[in-house]
C-alpha cells in the first residue's frame, strides 16, 4: 500500500514517462515489417510488455536492452502461437493483437488476460471482423476473452463498426486491413469518440508506410500494403504526465516536466488547456511544460468525449477548484480498468469531496479541503495516481492500496513523486 501525506512544497526537473499508445502500436507495427526496427524510449510498463510477449508469440524476435533504453524487432513473420496469449491488464493488446491474429498461417490463436480484461467488450471487435470473413469469437459466447481466432483470408472492402465503445477496435482494424487485398472502408456507425487515439494511430502508421485516409463516414485503409522496418524514438505521455501537471498546480512548486511535445497527436494534451482554463499559468515550451505553483483554480466544464483517461485527474482538480466542475460525455469511461466514474465518486466523498455520478459523468463542487482515508483503487493504475495526488494535499494520512497497479503504465511513479519532494512510501 502507498502512504500519502501532506507536502509543501514540490521541486525538479523530471522527464515525462514514455507514452503507452505510442510503445503499443509501434512494438505491433514493427512486428508487422520485414526487418529489424528499433524502438527508442519505450515504457517499459506491464502493458506495453504484454505487446511484447504477444508480438514474440505471433513470429516476432524482439530483443530488450534495458542499458540502451531500447527494444530491437525483427518482424514480418507471422507465425500460430504455441500457447495461449496472456495479455495480463492490457486492453489495447488485447483488441490490436485479435485483428492480427487472423493471420497466422494456419490453426487457431487464443488470447485472455486478467479478471478485468475477461470482463471488457470485444463482440464489437468480433462483429465486425465477421463482416470481413475472419473467424473470431468469444470462448464463453458473451462477447468478452478469452478470444479465439482462426487463420483466416480477408474478404470484403465495407466493414461497419460503432465509434462511441472503445477506439481500440478502430486501430485494431486499422492496423490489420492493409493486409486485404482491396481498400476497404472502415464505416462508423456512431460518432467516434477517444478520436486522439485514432490520430494517434493514423500518425504511427504512417511512419510505418500504411496509408490511411479519413472519409465522411469514417477511414479508408489501402489494400496490400506491406510495413516498413523504423528506427523510432517514443515521445513523452500526456496521461502519466497529468498526474504531475495536476500535483504543481495544486501545491506549491517549481517544476519542469520535459519529454512533452507541444505538437503531440495525443488527446490528454488536453491537460494543459484544461489547468489553464482552470487558472494555472503554466507556461508551455515546444518539448516542455513549466508550473510555478500553487493556483487558485475555477470550476469549468469539461467534455470527455475524447480524453476518458484525463477523468480521475479532472476529479481531484475539481475537489480544490472554486465552485462547479461539471464533466460530461463519459459514459465510456465507465468501460475501462473498473467504473472510474463511480470508482472517482466513492472514494473521494471518503476525503470529504462534494461530488455526484451521472449516468455519463461527474458533478464536483470545490470543498478546497480534503482530509486523509483509506481508498480503495480497484487495482486501476490512473486511480492509484490520481488519489495520490488528492493526498498530497489533503489533511492527514491517506492510505492508497493496491499501488503496485502503476507498473502498467508508469513504473517508476512512486520513486519520480519522491524525487521531487512528494511525502509518500510504500508500506
Amino acid at each position: 500500500m502507498l502512504i500519502v501525506k501532506k507536502t509543501e512544497r514540490l521541486e525538479g526537473t523530471i522527464k515525462s514517462p514514455p507514452s503507452k499508445s505510442y510503445t503499443h502500436r509501434a512494438v505491433i507495427g514493427s512486428s508487422l515489417a520485414e526487418g529489424k526496427s528499433i524502438i527508442k524510449n519505450p515504457l517499459w510498463g506491464e502493458d506495453c510488455l504484454s505487446s511484447v510477449n504477444g508480438c514474440r508469440m505471433l513470429g516476432a524476435n524482439i530483443i530488450l536492452d534495458k542499458e540502451k533504453d531500447e527494444w530491437i524487432v525483427e518482424g514480418g513473420k507471422l507465425k500460430t502461437p504455441d500457447n495461449v496469449i496472456d495479455v495480463g491488464n492490457s486492453g489495447t493488446t488485447l483488441r490490436i493483437l485479435t485483428s492480427i491474429s487472423s493471420q497466422i498461417p494456419k490453426g487457431y490463436a487464443i488470447l485472455t488476460g486478467d479478471d478485468s480484461i475477461r470482463r471488457r467488450p470485444m463482440q464489437p471487435l468480433l462483429d465486425a471482423l465477421k463482416q470481413l470473413n475472419i473467424e473470431a469469437f468469444s470462448s464463453k459466447m458473451d462477447g468478452t476473452a478469452p478470444i479465439i481466432v482462426k487463420s483466416s483470408k480477408i474478404s470484403g472492402n465495407v466493414v461497419k463498426i460503432r465509434g462511441d465503445i472503445s477506439s481500440q477496435f478502430i486501430t485494431s482494424l486499422m492496423m490489420l486491413l492493409p493486409f486485404n487485398n482491396e481498400d476497404t472502408e472502415i464505416i462508423l456507425t456512431s460518432p467516434l469518440k477517444s478520436k486522439p487515439y485514432i490520430d494517434v494511430t493514423i500518425d504511427i502508421l504512417n511512419k510505418f508506410g500504411i496509408k490511411i485516409d479519413k472519409t465522411e463516414n469514417g477511414f479508408l485503409v489501402y489494400g496490400n500494403q506491406k510495413y516498413k522496418p523504423i528506427n523510432y524514438i517514443v515521445e513523452g505521455d500526456y496521461s502519466s504526465s497529468s498526474y504531475l501537471i495536476a500535483a504543481g498546480v495544486l501545491i506549491n512548486s517549481d517544476l519542469t516536466i520535459e519529454n512533452l511535445f507541444s505538437d503531440s497527436k495525443q488527446g490528454d494534451k488536453a491537460i494543459i488547456n484544461i489547468v489553464k482554463e482552470m487558472g494555472a499559468d503554466i507556461k508551455v515550451k515546444k518539448d516542455k511544460v513549466i508550473i510555478n505553483g500553487e493556483y487558485n483554480l475555477e470550476g469549468i466544464d469539461i467534455d470527455v468525449k475524447d480524453i476518458p483517461d484525463l477523468v480521475p485527474t479532472i476529479a481531484v482538480l475539481g475537489c480544490f477548484a472554486e465552485g462547479k466542475t461539471e464533466i460530461f460525455n463519459g459514459e465510456h469511461v465507465r468501460l475501462k480498468e473498473c467504473d472510474r466514474l463511480r470508482a472517482c465518486a466513492v472514494e473521494l466523498r471518503k476525503m470529504g469531496a462534494d461530488i455526484k455520478e451521472k449516468p455519463d459523468g461527474l458533478i464536483i463542487r470545490g470543498v478546497k479541503k480534503l482530509k486523509g482515508a483509506k481508498l480503495n483503487t480497484y487495482n486501476d493504475h490512473r486511480l492509484v495516481m490520481a488519489f495520490t495526488v488528492a493526498g498530497l494535499k489533503a489533511e492527514g494520512e491517506t492510505i492508497i492500496d493496491n499501488e503496485e497497479s502503476v507498473k502498467i503504465s508508469f513504473p517508476n511513479f512512486v520513486e519520480v513523486m519522491k524525487s521531487i519532494g512528494a511525502n509518500i512510501e510504500v508500506k
